[in-house]
């Protein structure tokens, strides 16, 4: 599976999108418009938790540049949409990932109030968009797309073809 950035035409239609709904903080479905294709072909359900220490957390309502603040310090990105597990209101959002494999929210505490379905973002995309979006730490997934790996396939038609 190969992570990609969507081509610059879509991409500058979808951020132009995204930047002025959020000007007028509005911008949340349309995020999660964008995210749930992507999050169907290769999302995952996590199981996530607030960190041990109350004192790490980071700026209710920036979750993009609080997930990007933690990468910087070793942790994984991931993006995704979170349901409501009581008025199932999807929200876009962003957490991480420690060495050990534990997902961590930074921003929301109350973690168990959400199924987190999300994707492991690789560092050098988030730093393309953030670059391509002026320096800003904002969402990733509404401009990436996933391949299957080719090689995969191909390894996948050979064993077919040999039986």
């Amino acid at each position: 599976m190969a992570i990609k950035l969507i081509n610059e035409r879509e991409y500058q239609k979808r951020l132009k999108e995204i930047t002025k709904l959020h000007s007028y903080s509005v911008d949340n479905s349309l995020k999660v418009q964008y995210s749930l294709p992507v999050l169907k072909k290769a999302g995952q359900i996590f199981e996530v938790f607030p960190p041990n220490n109350k004192t790490k957390r980071l700026n209710a309502g920036s979750c993009y540049p609080n997930s990007v603040r933690r990468m910087n310090e070793g942790f994984k990105y991931v993006e995704g949409v979170i349901i409501s597990k009581d008025t199932d209101i999807k929200i876009s959002h962003a957490w991480n990932v420690d060495s050990d494999g534990k997902h961590i929210d930074f921003t929301i505490m109350n973690t168990h109030e959400y199924e987190y379905n999300g994707l492991i973002i690789p560092s050098e995309i988030v730093y393309e968009v953030g670059e391509k979006n002026g320096h800003i730490w904002y969402c990733c997934l509404p401009y990436i797309k996933v391949e299957k790996n080719k090689n995969f396939m191909k390894m996948v038609r050979k064993k077919v073809h040999k039986n």
